[in-house]
């Protein structure tokens, strides 16, 4: 890419700026302006990376993404898939001007160019249970009650013994706890709390 053929300078439209820039976010706006630095004032060309975007702005990749799909979803950007000659993907050809203009396309809430295919609607499997927060056990409760079967039968050998600070003996073997005898201690511990912070 020419540096000759980049303007030096990004043209934001001002509505964008006071209407949508709440609704896109700050990284929706930064991201319009790294896609819209590409542009090719004279030929109209605009493929920069996802890669390339996140690099510039020190963002993740996936970031990027999300943010482009939210930006042609305001009809912003129109991203038009490119293949390599051997049909591989490469980056997105970012379109701005609908029809050759040099104006800004309107803004709408949803996306409605008519080349755009409408998305597939979205069925709900048959046989998947709808569940709720309450019934998802996010974090269960660690009940630590005795030995495992492996603990009971680890011969604990000397390479594996670490003795800590205090006189605690730990088998990395087996991970048990170790008396002064080398034999593993099955006290019966109470159930660990977990306390939000």
């Amino acid at each position: 890419m020419a540096t000759s053929t980049i303007a030096p300078h990004v043209r934001i439209d001002h509505s964008i700026v006071d209407n949508l820039a709440a609704q896109i976010g700050i990284y929706g706006l930064g991201i319009y302006v790294a896609i819209k630095r590409h542009l090719n004032t004279k030929t109209g060309d605009c493929f920069p990376s996802y890669k390339t975007i996140a690099k510039k702005l020190h963002i993740d990749r996936g970031t990027v993404i999300r943010y482009v799909k939210k930006l042609k979803a305001f009809n912003l950007v129109d991203p038009q898939l490119r293949f390599k000659e051997d049909g591989s993907p490469t980056s997105n050809q970012y379109n701005f001007d609908k029809g050759g203009s040099s104006e800004q396309p309107p803004v709408v809430a949803e996306n409605n160019h008519p080349g755009c295919t409408k998305p597939p609607e979205q069925v709900p499997l048959l046989n998947k249970k709808q569940r709720t927060i309450a019934e998802v056990d996010l974090m269960p409760t660690p009940i630590i009650s005795g030995p495992t079967d492996k603990q009971k039968a680890c011969p604990h050998p000397s390479e594996f013994i670490v003795i800590l600070p205090d006189n605690i003996t730990i088998c990395n073997h087996c991970y048990g706890l170790l008396d002064e005898n080398l034999t593993l201690q099955e006290e019966e511990m109470l159930p660990i709390e977990i306390v939000a912070a």
